[in-house]
């Protein structure tokens, strides 16, 4: 997660916010797009300003009625809502303010205060995502997310509007999440565009970590799904990818090898993803339908378990989409 955050020139140091290593109770310099919000779910207050840590709002439902499009918010502590992004606001950015994302937990004393964490009230909705996103360019870094029994952390909304009626969630990025549980990961419900996902950790997911179709659009057009990890699943990647990169990811060999799903780009009308470098637990045998599916248009050299080394002969080195 590192890389991102110095990617933005943002880093934290206690209670303090570092843009490009000037100490800064506000967040970003005012040459920065937007205004940057805080939100602390321990101390803050939904009556502030939400423009320093001491003067930081509680929740993200606040936050949300004040973010407009270009802003950015950053929290600490356990976010428990489950929301709907306000429409008509565009590239939004959510960063989580702790170091490495873990549970904000509150025992030991003191494991609450500086973790990111958003998850699902005390009562939950259980068909209710965490967050639906509504429109373009909204990116998501460094905290982590556990998801409601029956819906997913994320849903990425497309529909049929236009003009102003318009929503579309393409655009969208998710960098250093780590998906530590629930239902579906991300759940791409519309056919979204552009979508990276990357150096993200999903993982006990009792559906799928990452699930689409392609209703509105024709499938999941232009996705980068790079660097994840994918451990401990029901079910893994299933996506009607076209012209989308995936790669360098690590799968474990799903809940039921040879009935469950690792990986899956079927598109019934394009193809053409390249889907490379990476890694499946999952054995020669079970390299094919239904664990691990591909379109015959595209690119696929990847690595399974039966492998002894990374040469050409290696048995573990599997080239071709599988069928």
């Amino acid at each position: 997660m590192l890389g991102y955050l110095q990617a933005l020139g943002l880093s934290f140091r206690g209670k303090n916010l570092i843009f490009n290593g000037t100490i800064t109770q506000k967040g970003g310099p005012s040459a920065t797009s937007g205004t940057w919000y805080l939100v602390d779910a321990n101390s803050g207050l939904d009556t502030h300003d939400g423009l320093t840590w001491p003067t930081a709002m509680k929740t993200m439902t606040e936050a949300f009625t004040r973010v407009a499009s270009g802003d950015t918010i950053v929290f600490r502590g356990k976010i428990r809502e489950q929301l709907v992004a306000p429409v008509q606001v565009f590239d939004v950015t959510i960063i989580g303010a702790g170091n490495r994302p873990r549970h904000a937990d509150s025992t030991p004393a003191g494991g609450e205060l500086a973790a990111a964490t958003w998850t699902t009230p005390t009562v939950e909705d259980a068909d209710a995502p965490l967050l639906k996103v509504m429109q373009q360019g909204w990116s998501f870094y460094n905290f982590l997310v556990a998801g409601p029994s029956a819906a997913a952390c994320f849903q990425l909304y497309r529909d049929a509007g236009s003009g102003n009626a318009e929503r579309d969630s393409s655009h969208s990025e998710f960098g250093g999440i780590r998906f530590a549980s629930g239902y579906n990961g991300i759940h791409d419900t519309g056919g979204c565009f552009n979508v990276k996902v990357a150096g993200c950790r999903f993982q006990a997911f009792t559906n799928y970590c990452m699930l689409g179709v392609g209703n509105i659009g024709a499938g999941q057009g232009m996705w980068e799904v790079l660097g994840n990890q994918f451990n401990g699943f029901t079910n893994g990647v299933k996506m009607a990818f076209y012209e989308s990169i995936i790669r360098d990811n690590y799968f474990t060999a799903g809940g039921t090898p040879g009935t469950t799903v690792v990986l899956n780009t079927v598109n019934a009308i394009y193809g053409s993803n390249f889907v490379v470098d990476n890694w499946f637990q999952t054995t020669t045998a079970n390299f094919n339908t239904p664990d691990i599916v591909g379109n015959a248009t595209d690119v696929w050299r990847n690595y399974s378990i039966d492998g002894s080394d990374l040469s050409s002969a290696s048995i573990g080195l599997e080239l071709g989409q599988p069928a």
